[in-house]
């Protein structure tokens, strides 16, 4: 009886979920139940699985939202029935021709009439173009719809859709005397795309974010039909609406819509191999050919284990696959487009590596075939490829125009309301204002993954929020339900489909302009049909190992084989042991680095341990593993046989496959039958453990361990094997990590280009690497007009800034400067370079952030200099109108300038470039600093911390309070960052005279959260940085400045002289006064004086050195 269903697929037309319709429907007693998105079957296989889990009879079909055939500036909408499975297939066909851009009014229509003979059309009751013909008496083209309708999709094959509510009974006369009148069936067709009424309004909500409209709150108490009815209350609605024999002639139609959807098979395509040879023959000589060119064919142990594995793969029938994989890194090969080491458990086949589609070698790494593929458990392959992100498209491009546009797909991915994006978009469709969704969007706690319910239950604001009023509950009543919905479809970032006949008769697809097509069908679901789906992903990491192996070819003239690198190599494994690993692959993070830090990694293996173990499950056992590397405690087995296997990893299980081999080893069991138990155990699941036990005890037993030991060691893998790591793809990512950190261990100029280069885009990872080259480097050269090129350059040794750094400066202007430069030579001087420069780029603010930059300190004239005279330079330009002979008839004086300060120069720097090449001011007090709180990492320190730093203030904001006090906004610069700084009154009275741009300073404060929710500091105490650092000392702290009273002094001009110098320079020292008979009195609180050197040398200066003391 539910033909016209839209569920949650039907992209914000719906909020009906699929899983929940599947299940209501059970409960209201429903046998027969369908779908019918909008011009989509996104969820037609996920809803198949549900409903036969449910012994649901599924009914699949499509709405097609298309132009009229007599109104052809409207849209209707029609519900299309398969009859059968090849209907199933004609409404994939069409859901892809309704995919496509800029159809034609007809196009769906003639495509329905040439290519459908197993649908049938149900007309939609208000949405139709009959109904609105009838409701407004236009009979005759009434008649004519029915009669194309006919035409296009069969006579018989054409019902008329009616609704049980909300009709009046004129209504339902007019429709059953029409429908008499031209033999039409009349169906039920009450439309669902909500679960219950409550959910109406959400709805409405939903299909305003959809068209960007807003709506008004009130409309929450709206009324409405179109949710799921129990089914006794549907016949009770049909009854009494009087329309009739409806129920019986929607259940003659739905008894012709129930077939079957084949899943799980395995949709291989075939390779095309030379004549003379079959897929198995080919793939075998190419094994062999590849052993012979690598001096293996001679050692029996490799041509042994590739025999096996082909005789595997060949009984499996999966040689086509291999031959495609090899095809596609064949292509990259001939191509110069490096793939990565591997990716997975493929690099366990030694097949693998022979055909190049791995470069590890899995027997002298001990990695297992049968961890890939298992001959006791038929599973499709899963060969995942590494391609530069950069040349990931050249690679599509071939595999579509190899197996052709129509055989070969992208993977769909659907994007789904976070909590966040719910709360915000039902307050963008109410008409909240800015500040409404930034307070709501600040109290949803910053985690990943985070749903409303549980925000709800950990955040107070949100609670206060919510808990506020009516209108608030309804708004977050409404975001509940638009939580978890699919928003878009998109593309997965990896997935790609292949298969040797057009994937429209398999599965539903879109067109895309100019591109490969796209799976309506999600990863799983493809997977679940059983067609061949490869990863094909795009790492930026080999885009920069290719970048700094280009590098290193152009200053060196070497080429590079990384697969030559020594594995064991000393710089590399002490740039692993300080952790210096930025720019290293997959141990970046500051987690990793730590424990970097504590093994000490001595050999490649302790690389691949680590990969493996910082893992949410195994991260456990790096504790352990740490101490028994280093011989802190024993290492000790709990039998003689499992030394061999977990003698690398300190008897302790970190993979996957020394779960296998413990089970081969102690129990007997083939590898095969150790992967199912590795599975089983992994996913816990209990009744192949329980009957795997039984197994592994009595295989134990037969080759001599008694039972209880048995059981013990059974427990102890079953510990592990829940968090064990695939080996195969620890070695072959370690690998690559290996690669870049030997590349910057001993290239670290091209390491450098590369990673600058690729980094431009994002100026956070920009800075770092910058301030970590200038550590590593000794030195960064600046823009310069003649030297420069767009990106970061090598230049004798050091690195050269380029152009496309500079802010504001396109990438058209660029190409004029660098063309020029290369035409009519160097630039002379600043004159030169303006008068050779195009008008519409003669503009002011353009040409400072090239003095900031630095790029014209070649042509003799400080910055400060140029700066100032800029304005006066353009001015003779335009005067000139180009003339450069005119230009240096009237060429301005220069007036000479003092060069700025050194902060200056470097904050003019920032403010060009994001970044700054001048010493930082705060590099004086380096030392000084790593012993106090780094405020870089303030966005991951917690509310309420306590920290003490030194500042450099960059900037500040003086406002006045409500009660007419002063306090101050600081941006303070730690010389990667800006950190916000609120200075409160109670501080801002007492130091104001201190808080200055370009002061240093030393500060404690608190770690707090703006109202925008943005991380910020209250201070607490400001004072001088000298008070408390020497420059080669480590802080210090002061409370008392000792001055003592000679005879021969004036006490009332001494007095006022301290006072005046406390006032100029406060500080936390009490200043007490000491006479020559050991009396001492103290000066009021509010003379408190700093303890800086430049205080000492005043006091000392006027006093004598031998009568002041700071304790």
């Amino acid at each position: 009886m539910l033909l016209n269903v839209q569920t949650a697929y039907s992209l914000l037309q719906s909020t009906l979920r699929l899983d929940q319709y599947v299940q209501q429907a059970k409960q209201y007693g429903y046998q027969q139940i369908g779908i019918a998105d909008i011009n989509s079957l996104i969820g037609v296989v996920e809803f198949y699985q549900a409903a036969k889990a449910q012994d649901l009879t599924p009914m699949i079909g499509m709405t097609m939202k298309t132009h009229g055939l007599i109104r052809q500036d409207r849209e209707y909408k029609v519900l299309l029935y398969a009859k059968n499975y090849q209907g199933y297939q004609e409404l994939i066909a069409l859901s892809k021709k309704l995919s496509q851009e800029n159809l034609g009014f007809h196009e769906p229509w003639s495509f329905l009439k040439e290519h459908t003979e197993n649908l049938v059309l149900i007309s939609t009751g208000s949405e139709s173009e009959l109904e609105e013909l009838l409701l407004a008496g236009d009979y005759v083209s009434a008649e004519k719809v029915v009669r194309l309708w006919r035409e296009i999709i069969g006579y018989e094959n054409v019902y008329f859709g009616i609704a049980a509510y909300p009709y009046n009974p004129k209504d339902v006369a007019l429709y059953t005397k029409f429908a008499q009148s031209h033999h039409l069936t009349m169906v039920a067709n009450q439309k669902v795309n909500t679960l219950e009424a409550k959910d109406l309004f959400s709805l409405k909500v939903l299909e305003a974010i959809d068209q960007a409209e807003t709506i008004e709150l009130s409309l929450r108490e709206m009324k409405g039909h179109h949710f799921l009815y129990p089914l006794d209350e549907l016949r009770t609605m049909y009854q009494l609406a009087k329309i009739p024999d409806v129920m019986e002639s929607t259940q003659q139609l739905i008894n012709q819509l129930q077939f079957d959807i084949p899943l799980e098979q395995a949709f291989l395509p075939k390779f095309k191999v030379p004549d003379g040879y079959d897929a198995d023959a080919y793939l075998k000589i190419l094994v062999e050919d590849s052993m012979k060119e690598k001096g293996l064919f001679e050692n029996q142990a490799y041509v042994d284990r590739a025999h096996y594995e082909l005789s595997i793969i060949s009984q499996m029938g999966f040689s086509d696959y291999f031959l495609i994989v090899w095809e596609i890194m064949d292509f990259c090969q001939k191509n110069n487009i490096r793939v990565g080491p591997g990716r997975g458990s493929a690099a366990g086949a030694l097949v693998s590596y022979l055909l190049g589609i791995t470069f590890v070698d899995p027997l002298q790494y001990d990695l297992l075939f049968e961890r890939f593929l298992n001959p006791e458990r038929y599973n499709m392959p899963d060969i995942d490829l590494d391609i530069p992100d950069n040349k990931r498209d050249l690679v599509l491009k071939h595999i579509e125009e190899h197996y052709g546009h129509s055989q070969v797909a992208q993977i769909g991915t659907l994007g789904t309301f976070g909590a966040k994006q719910a709360v915000r978009d039902t307050l963008r469709v109410l008409g909240a204002s800015t500040q409404e969704m930034s307070q709501w969007s600040r109290s949803i706690p910053t985690e990943v993954n985070i749903t409303l319910e549980r925000a709800y239950t950990i955040s107070a604001k949100l609670r206060e929020i919510v808990q506020m009023n009516d209108q608030n509950r309804a708004i977050f009543q409404v975001a509940l339900t638009l939580e978890g919905l699919p928003r878009h479809m998109s593309t997965h970032a990896a997935g790609v489909i292949i298969h040797d006949e057009p994937l429209e008769q398999i599965i539903p697809v879109m067109e895309r302009s100019n591109q490969m097509m796209l799976s309506q069908l999600t990863m799983h679901h493809v997977e679940k049909v059983g067609l061949l789906k490869m990863d094909i992903l795009g790492l930026r990491n080999l885009s920069l190992l290719d970048d700094i192996l280009l590098n290193i070819k152009r200053t060196h003239g070497q080429t590079l084989d990384v697969y030559q690198f020594p594995m064991n190599d000393e710089a590399t494994l002490a740039l692993f042991k300080t952790a210096d690993t930025n720019g290293v692959f997959q141990f970046e993070s500051e987690g990793i680095k730590n424990v970097l830090r504590n093994l000490q990694p001595s050999e490649f293996e302790d690389i691949v341990a680590v990969n493996a173990l910082f893992r949410p499950g195994p991260m456990q056992q790096i504790d352990e593993y740490i101490k028994r590397k280093k011989q802190q405690v024993p290492v000790e087995y709990l039998h003689p046989l499992l030394e061999p296997i977990l003698k690398s990893t300190y008897g302790i299980i970190i993979y996957q496959e020394q779960v296998m081999q413990i089970c081969q080893q102690l129990a007997g069991f083939t590898l095969g039958q150790a992967d199912i138990l590795r599975r089983a155990m992994g996913k816990k699941q209990a009744n192949i453990m329980q009957r795997e036990q039984a197994h592994f005890i009595k295989g134990a037993q037969e080759r001599g361990i008694e039972a209880d030991l048995a059981q013990k060691i059974y427990h102890y893998i079953e510990a592990f094997a829940s968090y064990g790591f695939n080996r195969s793809h620890a070695v072959v990512y370690s690998t690559l990590a290996y690669q870049l950190a030997y590349l910057k261990a001993h290239y670290p100029l091209e390491f450098y280009q590369a990673i600058l280069n690729q980094g431009r885009s994002n100026l956070n990872s920009f800075v770092d690497y910058i301030e970590e080259a200038k550590r590593r480097l000794g030195k960064i050269l600046p823009v310069d007009i003649n030297r420069s090129f767009r990106g970061v350059t090598i230049e004798e040794d050091a690195l050269r800034i380029g152009f496309e750094s500079i802010k504001g400066l396109r990438r058209e202007m660029i190409t004029h400067i660098l063309d020029e430069r290369k035409l009519e030579g160097n630039y002379q001087d600043l004159f030169s370079f303006l008068g050779r420069l195009p008008k519409k780029w003669q503009k002011q603010e353009l040409i400072e952030n090239l003095v900031r930059a630095g790029a014209f300190d070649s042509f003799g004239y400080n910055r400060a200099t140029i700066f100032y005279n800029l304005p006066s330079f353009l001015q003779s330009i335009e005067y000139s109108g180009l003339n450069l002979n005119l230009f240096e008839a009237i060429e301005p004086k220069v007036d000479i300038q003092e060069e700025w300060t050194q902060a200056k120069i470097a904050k003019e720097e920032k403010d060009a470039l994001g970044f700054t090449l001048a010493p930082h001011p705060l590099e004086q007090y380096q030392a000084q600093l790593e012993a106090l709180d780094d405020l870089n990492n303030l966005y991951q320190m917690k509310i309420k911390r306590k920290i003490k730093t030194i500042i450099f203030v960059q900037d500040l904001r003086v406002i006045e309070t409500k009660k007419g006090d002063e306090m101050a906004f600081v941006t303070a610069d730690t010389g990667k960052n800006e950190v916000s700084l609120v200075v409160f009154p109670n501080v801002y009275i007492r130091r104001s005279r201190l808080i200055q741009p370009h002061a240093i300073l030393y500060m404690e404060g608190t770690v707090d959260r703006s109202r925008r929710g943005e991380m910020q500091v209250i201070v607490n105490h400001l004072a001088p940085v000298d008070e408390y650092v020497a420059v080669d000392e480590k802080p210090k702290s002061m409370s008392k400045c000792f001055i003592r009273l000679t005879a021969n002094i004036d006490l009332k001009e001494v007095v006022e002289f301290v006072k005046k110098l406390a006032t100029e320079n406060p500080g936390p020292c009490n200043i007490i006064f000491v006479t020559e008979d050991k009396r001492t009195w103290q000066l009021d609180d509010t003379y408190q004086i700093g303890f800086g050197q430049s205080v000492q040398k005043e006091l000392e200066n006027r006093l004598g050195k031998q009568n002041i003391a700071f304790r």
